[in-house]
């Protein structure tokens, strides 16, 4: 199953690191050095976050943003209605 989530990427002044929010998923958030590794680590909250609700056999949570930077993941099995 293909599912797409919008990111939304600020950059932190003090840490000078690039943080990463999912706000459709519980506002997940991940960060990383550079735009690079701050996008593979949201990438993997999310798939674990998403991983979990399948275990639990719950709905994905719908995106209802139309636009911006979305990730988009390959799970295995179709847990979203």
């Amino acid at each position: 199953m293909l599912t797409e989530y919008k990111v939304v990427y600020s950059f932190d002044k003090e840490t000078g690191q690039v943080c990463a929010e999912v706000p459709a998923l519980n506002h997940i958030a991940d960060f990383g050095k550079d735009f690079k590794e701050a996008e593979k680590n949201i990438t993997k909250a999310v798939e674990l976050y998403l991983e979990h609700l399948q275990e639990k056999k719950q709905q994905f949570p719908k995106e209802r943003a139309r636009q911006g930077t979305f990730i988009r993941l390959q799970l295995a099995q179709a847990a979203a209605k």
